[in-house]
């Protein structure tokens, strides 16, 4: 069962909606990513580029040079307790604007220049980071 619940896509542009029942899938494993601690206070806004957060040194090695395939990612926060991660409640800390990139070996995340950023979409000017291939 996911653990969010179910997902609704609303724009899904296929005569059959996309299955974001995650465990359905055939062969499909997890893993869990922690980001450093964030601290914040009542009212204040935390929005800002994370340092890079590696992923387990298993999942590298086991996909070195190879394809993974992502269905879908959930995402928690949690307070870490000796007895285990205990999700904070959504009254304490909301967090509707989460964005998580993810490159391989041959990228590089930087950020867009004005007009790159446009060609992806956004606006002009817009100052957005993206996923490159590395030049070398």
């Amino acid at each position: 069962e996911n653990m969010n619940g179910v997902y609704t896509i609303s724009n899904s542009i296929h005569s059959k909606p996309f299955n974001t029942d995650y465990s359905s899938y055939e062969n499909v494993e997890y893993f869990d990513v922690y980001s450093p601690p964030i601290t914040s206070k009542y009212g204040e806004v935390y929005w800002t580029m994370m340092p890079e957060v590696p992923l387990d040194e298993s999942i590298v090695k086991r996909f070195n040079g190879k394809v993974m395939a992502i269905v879908g990612y959930e995402t928690d926060q949690v307070f870490r307790t000796p007895a285990g991660d205990k999700s904070v409640p959504i009254t304490w800390a909301y967090n509707h604007h989460y964005i998580a990139y993810l490159k391989g070996n041959l990228s590089e995340l930087r950020q867009a220049t004005p007009e790159e950023a446009h060609k992806f979409g956004h606006q002009q000017g817009s100052m957005v980071w993206h996923t490159f291939m590395q030049d070398n």
